[in-house]
This record gives C-alpha cells, structure tokens and sequence, in this order.
C-alpha cells in the first residue's frame, strides 16, 4: 500500500527548501525521486536541487535525458518508488507509488492547499500521516 506523508516545516521553512530536503533525505534512503512539477518549472526545480545546500549533492535530471535518482518532470508517471508532487493540483492517483512526500509550507494558502491534498488522499483510501518538522 502507498504511504503519504505530510512534512510541515517549522520556523516558516519555505515549501521549495522543505522539498528539496525532503528529495535529498529520500534520496540518501535510497530511494528514487520523481519531482513532479509544473512544466514551465523544471529547470527551476533542476537549479534549486543544485544550489539549495552547500553541502549536499543530489544527483539528478530532467525526465527523459538522463537516468539518475531523481527526476524533475511535468509528466506524471504510471508508478514508480517516490513522487514528490510540486503542483498546483493533486496527483490523480498514487496507488502505483511506493511512497509521496508532501512538502507543507508556511503560508496559509499553502497549508490550504495541502489539506484538501490530504482529503484527495483519504478519498483514495489512503491514511497520510502528518510530521511536524522542528
């Protein structure tokens, strides 16, 4: 069964750095991440992935013109290990995925938005499980 987990970052962590940790956690785990993101948006997402830590390396890619562990695209995948979903709507379905990794902003559009993500998942039959990050 998919697990979704919901990562509600403390002090005001922005939803875009929460992300990226989250993909460099996964991906330390040993996990392959797909970031799903708006098209207009991948090679955004391709920079912050690069330049969001000093100290970490996150090897990966634009879907499609590499095989790395983690792969930015707007084509949401049939399954896969991990979606790490950074668009503005829910993802049809996840029951393919092992895993999603809901990152939660600080503002209250975005803490909004990520819970009618989480009825969209319940309505699945999922049962996410909220983390809340110091």
């Amino acid at each position: 069964m998919t697990r979704v987990d919901f990562y509600l970052g403390g002090d005001g962590l922005a939803r875009d750095t929460l992300a990226c940790r989250l993909v460099e956690t996964a991906h330390r785990h040993g996990h392959r991440v797909f970031l799903w993101v708006p098209k207009d948006e991948i090679g955004l997402w391709d920079e912050r992935l690069w330049t969001f830590s000093d100290t970490s390396f996150v090897p990966h890619a634009p879907a499609g013109l590499a095989d790395e562990p983690v792969l930015i695209g707007a084509e949401l995948p049939h399954a896969g290990d991990c979606l790490v979903p950074l668009t503005a709507d829910a993802p049809p379905s996840v029951t393919a995925f092992a895993r999603v990794l809901e990152a939660v902003g600080a503002t209250d559009s975005e803490k909004e938005r990520s819970r009618a993500r989480f009825r969209h998942y319940r309505r699945q039959g999922l049962e996410p499980v909220v983390h809340n990050l110091p």
